[in-house]
């Protein structure tokens, strides 16, 4: 397990993200209430500043996974978050060492292919979309520059323009139930994690596929949606 004075800054994480997800039903309020309204420009301005949330939230929850009690040893804690470099390095490292104590007897190809569906899983909802996060955290709210910084970057600018609530609303909810998922295996691989695994992972997949088409349109027309609140103008 990690060192104990580890321990509140686990406690600390703990409550950071208790209020990022008090926050981020705040904020989807507000986004649903635009929505509603027909208040566009204000569900573009919204939509950052969810975006913003989110990116804060996922590195809060991936540290508080890390650090959860009885679980990684301290040497390992370290070797996550302050031996690598960036967020995919840390979450390969992370799902590395969570498979490092895992019981391999009678198990055969369990182990590579748990690891391969939670890289997967990672890649493409955690690592591509923080590329974009990253973009408005640095100051790039709408049009986004190339890395040396000399010219716009159309691709990435045109992911910008792209980016909806409900996207980002789904990556909350992929992120909760990764988490979920590896916290099982850092605190009891062969318990918790063993006999949870399958029926979590399922779930997760089974959200993936479900939410994979969710857009502003098929938002506005959830039966709670339909109801438009009044408005006087579009602002």
């Amino acid at each position: 397990m990690p060192d104990p004075n580890t321990y509140p800054i686990y406690q600390a994480y703990v409550s950071n993200v208790r209020d990022f997800l008090f926050a981020e039903c705040e904020v989807r309020r507000t986004l649903n209430r635009a929505l509603k309204s027909g208040r566009l420009n204000s569900v573009k301005v919204q939509t950052k500043i969810y975006a913003l949330l989110y990116s804060t939230f996922a590195e809060a929850n991936f540290t508080k996974m890390v650090l959860t009690p009885y679980g990684f040893e301290q040497d390992f804690v370290n070797q996550i978050l302050n031996d690598q470099n960036n967020l995919q390095q840390k979450w390969y490292q992370c799902i590395d060492l969570a498979f490092h104590n895992f019981n391999l007897r009678k198990k055969g190809s369990e182990v590579p292919n748990k690891k391969q569906e939670l890289m997967r899983i990672v890649n493409n909802y955690i690592i591509d979309p923080s590329i974009i996060r990253n973009k408005i955290a640095h100051g790039q709210f709408s049009i986004a520059i190339n890395r040396s910084g000399g010219h716009v970057n159309h691709e990435i600018t045109q992911k910008l323009q792209e980016l909806t609530f409900p996207k980002i609303m789904r990556m909350f909810q992929i992120n909760k139930y990764l988490v979920e998922i590896v916290e099982d295996l850092i605190e009891s691989p062969d318990y918790a994690h063993h006999a949870n695994y399958y029926s979590k992972f399922q779930q997760l997949e089974k959200y993936i596929e479900r939410s994979k088409d969710w857009s502003t349109e098929s938002k506005l027309n959830y039966h709670n949606m339909r109801k438009k609140i009044p408005t006087r103008k579009n602002v």
